[in-house]
């Protein structure tokens, strides 16, 4: 062999032997378990991918077997009758998560649809976007056609995962989303106990037109120490107010101190005769002391996650009326409602171990509430000394902001609140022991959507008119 023959062949070993020494090696594949639930459908199943970390293409799914399932409709989506569709830069992963941003400005989404029809024709889906024209906003499973009453959609924000290498998957990724929509509807629920109480701060149980007077009270349903009362600068202008102390526990909220306070300005030209208008705006703040407790499946059973935040509530309201002198022993109110309530919830951090191994990570927030409601009352008096009063109402709660991330195991878990309609009713009977001194008894009862959670309030007190 030639000199030069033998240096070429050298040549195209060493070649050779480099170009496998610089050969990246291949990732190991991944599989994520899905267990999503999306409205009342759900979706289980895996998804593979060849083991890219960070943002992930469409090249890097590898296999799936998906099980859509809503009502009494299921369709299975695979390799083999289907096609995965990915756009954006929304779908990350991480050794144990398949995470999607549904914040994402760049028109991204994360899908698989059926062959058969085909792409795009509305059958055989389950799709996670974030605003582009494919499917709806936020997660959606479609085991029929998008038209069907078994099609699901679901509004979601954030960073939030949507599969996982933890368990079997429900017990890491859907059951730690369902913790954190209950905690979120336990600060909701909180929401609706704070506007009862400086409602009864504010003479909710009482009549419209009652003069000057003052009291205090103790509450059962929601422990309370509180002291109330009106009085009238002018002839049409009352002055009411109230402070109380307490303490209360409303699905996984645990408030062990309330201190709060209301006020309001009550317009009532009584001029104008028995039956006229009247106007009231108020408002009202409280501090809270929460213990929040979140529950989840980790897998091996029930986790429990506790944290303990400082609360300040806010609210502002309005209310516009007509009340009615029917008889000198009957009075009536109808009347519509305006409120706006802020709850600015601190930050605080679960402790992680056995009984809690994905520990959540809560920074503080403000949840906002908007509520419009309608509402009447009618007081008795039988004889000269005892007094009886009904009251009721309906309200909708809307424009609902959640101030929640949760930040679990890497991921992001935010909550889109939605609009819900909650009632009112109470009651309230009074003694005259006095000419001046009236001794209440009084219960009231919201009732609201299972997921928020309904109670019952009462307690006694006593008034002295001036």
């Amino acid at each position: 062999m030639s000199l030069k023959r033998r240096s070429l062949r050298l040549v195209g070993f060493a070649a050779l032997a480099a170009l496998i020494a610089g050969e990246p090696a291949l990732a190991d594949p991944i599989t994520y378990n899905v267990d999503q639930h999306i409205g009342s459908g759900k979706v289980e199943g895996t998804i593979t991918t060849d083991g890219t970390l960070g943002v992930l293409a469409k090249a890097n799914i590898t296999d799936w077997t998906l099980d859509l399932t809503s009502g009494a409709d299921t369709f299975t989506l695979n390799l083999g009758n289907s096609q995965v569709l990915l756009q954006g830069l929304d779908l990350t992963a991480t050794p144990t998560e398949l995470l999607f941003n549904f914040n994402g400005t760049d028109g991204g989404y994360f899908a698989f649809q059926a062959n058969n029809p085909g792409l795009f024709s509305g059958y055989h889906y389950v799709c996670f976007d974030t605003n582009n024209f494919p499917c709806a906003p936020g997660a959606a499973v479609v085991p029929q056609n998008y038209t069907d009453p078994s099609a699901q959609f679901e509004p979601r924000t954030g960073t939030q995962a949507i599969a996982s290498t933890h368990g079997g998957g429900g017990g890491s990724v859907d059951a730690i989303a369902r913790s954190i929509l209950e905690l979120a509807n336990s600060r909701s629920a909180q929401m609706l106990i704070s506007q009862l109480q400086s409602m009864l701060l504010l003479g909710l149980n009482e009549q419209v037109s009652c003069g000057d007077c003052g009291g205090v009270g103790m509450g059962f349903g929601s422990f309370a120490l509180s002291g109330h009362g009106r009085h009238a600068l002018t002839d049409e202008l009352t002055l009411m107010g109230g402070v109380d102390v307490g303490q209360y526990e409303q699905k996984d909220a645990d408030v062990n101190l309330n201190a709060g306070f209301a006020a309001a300005l009550q317009y009532d030209p009584a001029n104008f005769g028995r039956s006229r208008p009247y106007a009231e705006v108020g408002v009202s703040a409280a501090l809270q002391n929460t213990r929040y407790r979140r529950s989840y499946d980790a897998g091996a059973g029930v986790a429990t996650g506790v944290g303990k935040a400082r609360n300040y509530d806010v609210a502002v309201y309005g209310e516009v009326g007509w009340v009615d002198r029917l008889t000198p022993k009957d009075e009536a109110a109808i009347y519509a409602s305006y409120a706006r309530t802020w709850q600015i919830v601190g930050g605080y951090a679960e402790k992680s171990g056995i009984g809690n191994p994905l520990g959540a990570a809560v920074p503080g927030g403000t949840d906002v509430m908007d509520s419009a409601g309608l509402h009447v009352q009618y007081t008795h008096l039988f004889g000269r000394r005892v007094e009886a009063g009904l009251n009721g109402g309906v309200d909708w709660a809307f424009n609902m902001k959640s101030g929640l991330n949760a930040q679990i195991g890497g991921g992001s878990f935010a909550v889109a609140p939605t609009s819900f309609v909650s009632y009112e009713a109470g009651g309230r009977v009074g003694i005259r022991v006095t000419p001046r001194m009236t001794v209440d008894l009084f219960v009231n009862g919201v009732i609201a959507p299972d997921d928020i959670g309904s109670s019952v309030h009462g307690g006694f007190g006593a008034r002295w008119s001036f």
